[in-house]
């Protein structure tokens, strides 16, 4: 037997990664699926990418990596994501790379409690 929740049971959590019911609202349950499933694909190895660019000192692919990642989180409707996304890409501007790899660890962390949100929206 399968259990599928509805987004209104999984944001039953305090404060969501992701707000999926207004993405329901938006459009459909099947189609909010899709874009989840989406996501979480364009976005596996992003966290990778960006800590390769902050690494390599890469201003452009830091800047591109966090650009990415919040635009795709708005779609999801991950708000603290694409703050955070928004804020990389700030930094990214600055060359301030100590303040990069700090604020990659919350980033990080952020994210890793997004993709777990999300796969148990698509169970």
């Amino acid at each position: 037997v399968t259990i599928i929740m509805t987004a209104q049971e999984l944001e039953g959590t305090n404060n969501p990664p992701a707000k999926l019911s207004e993405l329901e609202a938006q459009f459909d349950r099947d189609l909010a699926r899709e874009l989840v499933a989406a996501y979480l694909e364009d976005t596996q190895d992003v966290m990778e990418k960006m800590q390769e660019a902050i690494f390599n000192r890469d201003e452009k692919a830091l800047k591109s990596t966090s650009h990415m990642l919040k635009g795709a989180s708005r779609i999801v409707v991950a708000e603290q994501i694409e703050q955070l996304s928004s804020q990389m890409e700030e930094i990214s501007r600055s060359n301030n790379w100590l303040k990069a790899e700090s604020h990659f660890d919350t980033l990080n962390q952020s994210f890793d409690h997004l993709v777990d949100y999300l796969r148990s929206y698509l169970k």
